[in-house]
């Protein structure tokens, strides 16, 4: 898959949270990507006990997208997605 076939469905500074939210969509055949604009924090927060700042952002296939924003609307993840 190309970056290209890719589109951002949410961001959020909690790893727990994007880990559950990709754990959640996957039970519905969606499959995500996980990208954070500091990688080597979860390596800092096992070594070092702290946990730095981190943005991760969640990406689905483009041909994913309505279907996984209609499976977030009903879901505990309501709030992290924007209306529509």
């Amino acid at each position: 898959m190309e970056n290209s076939d890719l589109r951002l469905l949410i961001s959020t500074g909690e790893r727990g949270l994007a880990e559950e939210v990709k754990s959640y969509l996957e039970e519905f055949e969606i499959y995500t990507m996980m990208v954070s604009d500091n990688p080597a924090s979860s390596y800092i927060g096992v070594y070092f006990g702290f946990n730095p700042t981190e943005s991760i952002d969640i990406q689905i296939n483009k041909d994913d997208y309505q279907k996984a924003i209609e499976i977030l609307h009903k879901s505990p993840y309501e709030e992290l997605v924007e209306n529509g």
